[in-house]
């Protein structure tokens, strides 16, 4: 599983935070006067850049210009953040050259879904495809209760639904992530 997109957000976002939080201290540490009282009630900018940027015309309008590519950089993160990485379809053949068969990448996840979430004690299954037609990867996760034997889960999973999913997609194997999580507040059944 490839995690340096996860790692390049945290990172990416410890440093804007890191900076905001130093701007931030400092604002307040101007404010309360600890570099001194005429700088605690004077301007923010001195004398000196408020010369500048009037002898240069350009300052103003480049000062916006970066805000705006801030602005723009961290709107494409937003949304690349929203980005799910599900495969929506398959293509089937290897060579497009005599035609096309895509298989739906839903269609295959909702039946993998329906097949393991009839598996005693199990009480949800989410699965979607990620990657490439080329080389799909699935992620599969199953919430189950306390009754059922997460030994089981797993060996069922591995001997019959993968093989299953695998043949759907006319591969030997599907590179998979299960995750198999107990279901919190579940009450064991008393059986009589």
């Amino acid at each position: 599983m490839n995690r340096r997109p996860a790692h390049l957000n945290r990172t990416g976002l410890v440093l804007v935070g890191a900076v905001m939080i130093a701007a931030g201290g400092a604002g307040l540490a101007r404010g309360a006067g600890a570099f001194g009282h005429d700088r605690a009630t004077g301007r923010v900018f001195s004398g000196t850049v408020r010369r500048y940027a009037a002898d240069h015309g350009w300052f103003w309008p480049a000062v916006a210009a970066a805000v705006i590519v801030l602005a723009l950089l961290g709107l494409a993160w937003l949304l690349a953040q929203g980005r799910t990485g599900r495969l929506p379809g398959l293509a089937m053949e290897p060579d497009p050259s005599g035609g096309r068969t895509r298989l739906s990448g839903k269609a295959v996840t909702d039946a993998l879904e329906s097949e393991v979430g009839e598996y005693p004690g199990v009480r949800t299954a989410r699965a979607r495809l990620i990657g490439s037609s080329r080389r799909p990867e699935l992620r599969l996760n199953v919430a189950y209760v306390r009754r059922a034997d997460p030994a089981e889960l797993r060996r069922r999973i591995e001997e019959e639904g993968m093989p299953r999913l695998a043949a759907a997609l006319g591969r030997e194997a599907v590179p998979a992530v299960v995750r198999l999580r107990l279901v919190k507040g579940d009450r064991a059944e008393t059986l009589l």
